[in-house]
Parts: structure tokens; sequence; C-alpha cells
């Protein structure tokens, strides 16, 4: 899957609570996007990449399996 949402500043902060809530407490990630579903199970390492160019900042991290 590749895909690309805009989401409001609240959403936005809602899924990174969702996200760090199962990173700390669960063994998989469950997240459900309206007409689609992710579930990711989870290891114990999460991968960092920071991108900044003239537009703005892109922070991205990968959820890997065990």
């Amino acid at each position: 899957m590749e895909k690309e949402f805009w989401l409001e500043k609240e959403d936005a902060a809602e899924l990174l609570r969702d996200i760090a809530e199962a990173v700390e407490e669960e063994e998989q990630l469950n997240v459900d996007m309206g007409d689609e579903k992710l579930i990711q199970p989870l290891g114990g390492e999460v991968p960092l990449r920071i991108f900044q160019d003239d537009e703005g900042t892109e922070i991205g991290f990968r959820l890997m399996k065990e």
C-alpha cells in the first residue's frame, strides 16, 4: 500500500497518539481509516527518518515486524 493523506491537525495528533500507544503497549498496530484498515505487527525497534527542504520537514518512521 502506498497512500498519502491530508489530515487536520487534530486528526493527525490523534493518529500519532494511537501509533505511540501501540508502539509502547501492543503487539500490533490497528488503524481504521474509514474504508480501509491498517494492521501491522510491531517489533522492538523503530527506524526514524527526517527530511527537510525549502517546503518543510518530513518525519517518517518504519514499524518493523519482529
